[in-house]
């Protein structure tokens, strides 16, 4: 298994995780993890970049109704719309983030003593398409979720 191949799937396996002990969703514990030319990102898309011992990008989408299920899952009382936009992407991004400090260490990579930078995470609240560069590379795992997917990706 590669470096790319191996982060996807620890971080495919810590998301299913963290959504069913920290937001008690039921998500399916079956996906793959499978080179594509392009990755269709949902309505709220985190990007976090990596660089040094493995550069690159990942990358977590959901749609607004499953984003607004996880924030729905750490907030108690009332909310607005605007309020509950606002909280959607910031518990998206918050997620991703959490989620790839806690693999990041198990990574053979960093094991064998390379260091791997993590960049802030830059949220979209619009459905995106990503194209692979030339000499690019792009990896994506699909969980799901009653009707729901959570796009993973890295690419580079």
């Amino acid at each position: 298994m590669n470096n790319k191949s191996e982060i996807l799937l620890k971080l495919a396996t810590r998301t299913i995780s963290y959504f069913r002990e920290e937001l008690q969703l039921n998500i399916d514990d079956k996906f793959e993890i499978i080179e594509v030319d392009n990755i269709e990102y949902l309505d709220i898309s985190t990007l976090i970049s990596l660089s040094n011992g493995m550069p690159g990008t990942i990358g977590m989408s959901v749609s607004n109704e499953l984003a607004y299920s996880m924030v729905e899952g750490f907030i108690f009382g009332e909310m607005d719309k605007e309020e509950l936009e606002e909280l959607s992407g910031e518990n998206v991004a918050e997620t991703l983030n959490i989620t790839l400090g806690n693999i990041i260490k198990e990574l053979d990579i960093v094991k064998n003593g390379a260091s791997i930078d993590i960049s802030t995470p830059y949220t979209m609240h619009n459905s995106v398409s990503i194209t692979k560069k030339k000499n690019g590379q792009m990896i994506l795992c699909r969980l799901k979720l009653k009707d729901e997917d959570i796009i993973l990706s890295y690419f580079i």
